[in-house]
């Protein structure tokens, strides 16, 4: 039995009710050399990869009719993909390291999966493995792009529900309405047929989170191969990207402003000083990468970005770029957040500004 569910946004959402053996008999496992991992994973335990940042993925090639996963995680929801084409999104109903049936009825031939995780969520998951039937076989998967982006960012970056249809949701709401694979940097990884790493947190700033956390800020977080655990530290030398896009902002005016709704001088000056604080660290650990630095539309952020890009081109430092987008009435949903049709206009703006900057050719 495998039911299909409605969400409200219209949104089809596979859940699956019995086990795996009844279409998918053959396991491989985690490790096999044609499974291939896209995004910080976890890779200590080779049979159980961890992964915890949003955008994360994985490709396949197979031969079969069938295919599942097995993996643990009843919380997150998993773009499907067989052969280019998106199928009804996975969400595990079954607690503890379970299997799950991903299509069935394909045909013998050759096809390609490829597994997303849709939204963020503050957990640690793993994935254990593929499922074909008895007949079925892995193959590598095409060879991934040459480009590579790395986008540093908040819940914006991480598409939170922007395919809401509510104004106002609660956290976990969110969850199902959620699709990095519709958000801007997505897109623009698409546009220019990248690789991308998606290194977002909701609720993040470059000082602090929305609350005034000075223990939740991206330099803290930057280096974690899992985005909720301090350790493992990730091992930048695995996956060197060619542009970054910073778009950090908006939970340090939210936790830096004052309750007439200003920031301070003296509270702009550390945003500032850890924006530049910020741009070091994705400096050494890649050494002459271009950088954008990407403004919400607020006019704080806005003009203390740009003080920060011009403060960098004084001391010689012209490796970043700055650009900004606004606000775009009735575009936003779920507790003011972009909605898809807002992604692809933010999208443009960044795309925009790659190609007049010369930063990818």
């Amino acid at each position: 039995m495998k039911l299909l569910l409605r969400w409200g946004s219209g949104l089809l959402i596979l859940i699956f009710g019995l086990s795996s053996s009844a279409l998918a008999a053959k396991f491989f496992p985690a490790n096999d050399s044609c499974i291939k991992y896209f995004g910080r994973w976890d890779m200590a335990d080779s049979l159980h990869p961890r992964h915890s940042w949003p955008g994360i993925f994985i490709e396949t090639g197979f031969y079969g009719d069938s295919i599942g996963v097995r993996m643990n995680d009843t919380v997150n929801y998993y773009d499907v993909y067989i052969d280019g084409e998106l199928r009804p999104v996975l969400h595990g109903n079954k607690a503890g390291d379970a299997d799950y049936i991903l299509a069935d009825s394909l045909g013998s031939g050759r096809h390609l999966l490829r597994f997303s995780q849709r939204n963020i969520s503050f957990g640690i998951y793993s994935f254990s493995g593929i499922l074909l039937a008895d007949s079925g076989s892995l193959c590598p998967p095409p060879a991934p792009p040459v480009r590579k982006i790395e986008f540093i960012g908040d819940s914006f970056t991480a598409a939170e529900g922007n395919e809401a249809k509510d104004s106002v949701m609660q956290w976990e709401a969110k969850f199902p309405v959620t699709d990095i694979d519709s958000g801007f940097a997505v897109m623009v990884a698409q546009h220019y047929n990248a690789q991308y790493h998606i290194i977002a947190r909701s609720g993040i700033g470059t000082v602090c989170d929305w609350q005034g956390k000075f223990d939740i800020s991206m330099q803290q977080y930057y280096d974690r191969t899992l985005m909720e655990s301090s350790e493992p530290k990730w091992d930048f030398k695995r996956w060197t990207p060619d542009l970054v896009v910073v778009c950090l902002g908006l939970n340090d005016y939210s936790g830096l402003k004052e309750k007439s709704g200003k920031v301070s001088q003296e509270n702009s000056l550390i945003f500032r000083r850890d924006y530049h604080k910020l741009l070091s660290l994705i400096r050494r650990e890649y050494p002459g990468v271009s950088i954008i630095a990407v403004s919400p539309p607020v006019k704080w952020i806005e003009r203390n970005v740009e003080r920060v890009v011009n403060e960098e081109h004084s001391q010689k430092r012209h490796d970043i770029y700055f650009t900004h987008f606004d606000f775009y009435p009735g575009g936003y949903v779920a507790n003011g957040h972009p909605s898809v049709s807002t992604h692809r206009k933010i999208a443009d703006v960044i795309i925009k500004k790659i190609e007049s900057s010369g930063l990818i050719r």
